[in-house]
């Protein structure tokens, strides 16, 4: 019977989504039945919707929450809880150094450990540079509900630190990509194509050890 991996994550920006994709493509290349899932964030206290203005005053909004670990309201189909798979791939955007509150939200619910309980598990995080609390976070979150940690990996944002922030800002500001913000020359905002690539071969490498 071929492998059955479930890629389980959540995209603001679709550039965890982006990744999710590649991903989806190579672990099927490799002869695994691949289910792709988004967790649907629902909670009103927290919506946010492209383009947000003002950006600082948006973003505001959700800092405090986010540096304290705060959860809110997530949703996953029964179904895909329910699933019997041989790999679940966690991924997850960064927001402030840490994984984002729906992916957390998810993790600390019944439902993470109905899904992850016994499981081996891979986390992929999404950022702009700094990436390593987000992915050592949700593996310590997954564990606890029960899975079996088998590897990780990052893909970031193209460009250096400022100019990946001032895309970042320019993107949540627009809702499209600039040539230039605040008069300086921008990257495209997202995750680059060299780390698009480097997430197909990670998946093709969980794929071998299954």
């Amino acid at each position: 019977m071929k492998p059955r991996v479930l890629i389980l994550y959540y995209s603001f920006t679709a550039q965890t989504r982006r990744v999710a994709e590649a991903m989806a493509t190579s672990f099927e290349r490799q002869g695994c039945d691949v289910a792709m899932r988004a967790i649907e964030f629902v909670d009103d206290r927290y919506r946010i919707e492209l383009p947000f203005r003002p950006v600082g005053r948006q973003l505001a909004r959700w800092l405090w929450p986010q540096l304290v670990g705060k959860t809110g309201r997530v949703r996953v189909c029964q179904e895909t809880l329910a699933g019997d798979y041989d790999l679940v791939c966690l991924g997850s955007p960064t927001w402030w150094l840490n994984p984002a509150m729906p992916i957390v939200s998810f993790l600390k619910s019944p439902a993470a450990h109905q899904l992850l309980d016994g499981k081996r598990f891979a986390v992929f995080a999404v950022c702009r540079k700094a990436w390593w609390n987000n992915a050592r976070q949700v593996r310590r979150l997954a564990t606890k509900q029960g899975g079996r940690f088998v590897g990780g990996a990052a893909f970031c944002f193209a460009g250096g630190e400022i100019q990946s922030a001032l895309s970042f800002v320019s993107y949540m500001n627009h809702d499209a990509d600039l040539e230039r913000y605040c008069g300086v020359k921008i990257h495209k905002f997202g995750v680059a194509d060299e780390g698009i690539a480097r997430a197909e071969a990670f998946a093709a490498k969980l794929a071998e050890n299954l």
